[in-house]
């Protein structure tokens, strides 16, 4: 009876965060998938919103935070650091990262299809901009990533 109490225990916690690591962040976008954003500038499609603005998809995965209940903000910054739109923030549960996705640790957790709103498209469409996640949980611990982005128009294929 033991050995099965601990053996369902064991599995339980296969779905929680691993807070045995350093806390660490990888920035990303995606509407449905999660997709690292590289070590270059990145083109980001601006998509029009349902209530007519338009944005870009962010996304991250953590770990080493506790993902259950978490604050995460995204923010765009011009190369003289000043934020060009006004940041996006969510405190919420992040999904547990798939295990069979490249990319995915044990206890790490993702989140997908945050809409990163931009309240001047024109004025930053094509300009290179740093995108900064900073994300951070109850008990204090807390990281932050930052990646070059390109907010660009999808091309027509015709």
């Amino acid at each position: 009876m033991r050995a099965l109490l601990f053996l369902i225990a064991l599995l339980g916690g296969c779905n929680l965060p691993n807070l045995d690591v350093e806390p660490r962040l990888v920035p990303g976008t995606g509407e449905t998938e999660f997709v690292p954003l590289t070590s270059d500038v990145d083109d980001l499609v601006m998509t029009p919103g349902v209530q007519g603005g338009i944005h870009v998809w962010g996304a991250a995965r953590v770990t080493g935070i506790d993902w259950r209940e978490i604050t995460m903000t995204w923010r765009l910054l011009d190369d003289n650091g000043v934020e060009v739109i006004e940041s996006t923030s969510i405190r919420q549960q992040l999904q547990l990262c798939t295990q069979n996705t490249e990319g995915c640790e044990p206890g790490m957790g993702e989140i997908v299809s945050v809409t990163v709103v931009l309240d001047d498209p024109a004025g930053v469409r094509g300009d290179e901009l740093t995108m900064e996640v900073f994300a951070s949980d109850e008990a204090g611990r807390e990281a932050t990533a930052t990646s070059r982005i390109r907010p660009v128009i999808e091309a027509i294929v015709e």
